[in-house]
């Protein structure tokens, strides 16, 4: 382990960096595949931090730093003795000086400042020149004068983190775990936590352990949160940094993510920001840039409402338009296109209500604060030239810190796996049920004409299938239901479930049963009770007592009603 540098992790075996196993969850050298365990990485930490505690305390005396606290807002800010500005740079508000500064309450590591405020003054202004048609690039360019350099109080978390899942309109609960290589939270309540967010991520291998030397003649602002709303805001964080991955694996934006902390490291730093804090119209305007990287963030608290659940049910209509337009150009007696597209028009309505009210069910508007923000970034200096690289690869992680989903294996284990809700068997099983339910009286119909057939007949002599018209509609509506809301919610609630092994392949887990849709789970069939067994349909008609008794008499006297009229 670097000596300066707590989060930097080296065999030693061989010396190379070593990264977080998310699988196997443990350290592991990717040069000569050598092991540290988690233990024996923590109690390296543990060591580094006191040490670091004891040499911060030893250099305390002598170095004329004072506490100014504002009045107004309380911030807590640092200076050299009579360096402190008049007014607070986060409200405005006059200072009031106090007693020297207690080493206690200073970070234990720190990135320096790599951008000059005279760069930093240049960068940001380009930035908003070129988004000056934007309120954030406009309010830039109004309090550009107000640009301040801090170093802002942070605490960081490393280390492995876990955390239950769950899909709206679902029942079911997953559990995945990973590795936090370094998230940032801030533990300032003066500046807006979400934009200064949207400027890291910063280049932890130039963290430094913490010298008096980095902050002479900067400012320093202090942590002026309680423990506990920081404990909050790691955690909202790690969601955040879990989030996009659960998404992706759900395939939805309306997943619940709760935060298990574990064994998570998290200790005060120092981070270089450039900021302005200012009023903008009936609001005002948050600017802030990364005093090591040049990223650039500004809000000026605009919000963006969206509705992300109406694509599913639009898709839905569309295709069920589709479907019906094709039927009713089959027709040897059908009408013009025109008569046609109206028809399917008319009778797409009813469905596209249906798909309407059953995805709205539960789920609510998606409202998110806009951020304008540049790529990440990462400077470079050639000489006293400054050049800034952006793009998504520029600080990229050489290991992989992805989530991993688990489930217990045939052992009883919890093992690595990878989820799939719509592989192509299961595709092919919901087309063949949904064509089996709308065309089951012309089924059971074709196999009891197929059985009497005489010598020299023909199969479709007495045989009429639109006669079954009255368990096409019912069936319609239980396919339409079926589609837009069993399906959606029984593929989740019972996926197939690969286990990652050792090797790198995959092995599928789980009883045939525990994956299995049927045409009416959107009315409670194939849902698990309390004793883990699935429910069946005659159960399920027994559970609803009479209800359930007319409800399937009626259908079967339908169902046969039907088949007899086709054959007639």
């Amino acid at each position: 382990m670097a000596k300066n540098n707590p989060l930097r992790i080296f065999c030693k075996n061989c010396g190379a960096p070593a990264g977080f196993d998310i699988i196997r969850q443990t350290y592991s050298c990717p040069n000569c595949g050598e092991v540290s365990g988690m233990e024996e990485v923590q109690r390296n930490v543990t060591q580094w931090r006191e040490l670091q505690k004891k040499n911060i305390k030893a250099r305390t005396e002598g170095q004329g730093l004072e506490k100014h606290v504002c009045p107004t807002c309380g911030a807590q800010v640092v200076f050299k003795a009579g360096e402190a500005s008049g007014a607070c740079d986060f409200c405005g508000s006059k200072l009031v000086r106090k007693d020297l500064i207690s080493p206690d309450q200073m970070p234990e590591m720190i990135i320096p400042f790599f951008i000059t405020p005279e760069e930093a003054k240049k960068r940001m202004l380009q930035f908003a020149e070129e988004h000056k048609s934007s309120p954030e690039g406009e309010a830039v360019l109004q309090h550009i004068d107000k640009l301040k350099g801090y170093y802002l109080p942070y605490q960081l978390a490393r280390g492995p983190v876990a955390a239950t899942v769950s899909r709206d309109a679902t029942f079911r609960k997953y559990y995945c775990d990973g590795y936090l290589d370094g998230t940032a939270v801030n533990t300032s309540k003066q500046l807006d936590n979400l934009t200064l967010n949207e400027m890291e991520p910063f280049d932890w291998s130039e963290a430094r352990s913490f010298e008096y030397g980095y902050i002479a003649g900067q400012n320093v602002k202090l942590s002026d949160i309680s423990d506990a709303q920081t404990e909050k805001r790691i955690l909202e964080e790690v969601e955040e940094d879990f989030r996009p991955e659960v998404e992706r694996v759900m395939q939805t934006s309306g997943v619940d993510v709760h935060m298990q902390s574990g064994n998570l490291l998290t200790m005060p730093v120092l981070l270089p920001v450039y900021f302005i804090k200012a009023k903008y119209k009936d609001k005002g305007v948050t600017a802030v840039m990364n005093g090591q990287t040049g990223r650039i963030a500004i809000s000026t608290g605009r919000e963006k409402k969206t509705l992300p659940w109406v694509v599913e049910p639009i898709l839905y209509t569309l295709a069920t338009f589709a479907v019906l337009l094709f039927l009713f150009s089959r027709l040897e007696d059908g009408a013009t296109l025109e008569g046609n597209i109206m028809m399917a028009l008319l009778c797409t309505s009813v469905p596209c209500i249906i798909y309407f009210a059953v995805f709205s069910q539960g789920r609510d508007e998606l409202v998110r604060r806009i951020v304008l923000k540049s790529d990440v970034s990462k400077a470079e200096r050639k000489g006293t030239n400054l050049s800034i690289a952006e793009g998504g690869d520029v600080l990229e992680n050489p290991y992989d810190n992805t989530p991993i989903f688990r489930e217990k294996n045939e052992q009883g284990k919890l093992a690595p796996v990878h989820l799939r809700f719509y592989p192509l068997g299961r595709i092919i099983s919901i087309i063949f049920n949904t064509v089996v339910t709308v065309f089951l009286p012309a089924i059971i119909a074709a196999f009891i004409r197929f059985l009497e057939m005489k010598p020299g007949e023909k199969f479709m002599d007495g045989f009429s299938i639109g006669y079954g018209a009255a368990w096409y509609v019912i069936a319609f509506i239980i396919a339409i239901m079926y589609l837009s809301r069993g399906v959606r919610q029984d593929a989740y609630d019972h996926p197939y479930i690969y286990e990652i092994l050792e090797n790198g392949k995959e092995k599928l887990i789980g009883s045939s049963a525990s994956r299995k849709l049927t045409v009416l789970s959107m009315f409670g069939v194939g849902a698990m009770d309390d004793d883990g067994k699935r429910i069946g349909l005659f159960r399920l008609l027994w559970m609803l007592g009479g209800v359930g008794l007319f409800l399937g008499g009626t259908l079967l006297f339908i169902l046969i009603g039907c088949v007899a009229a086709i054959l007639s």
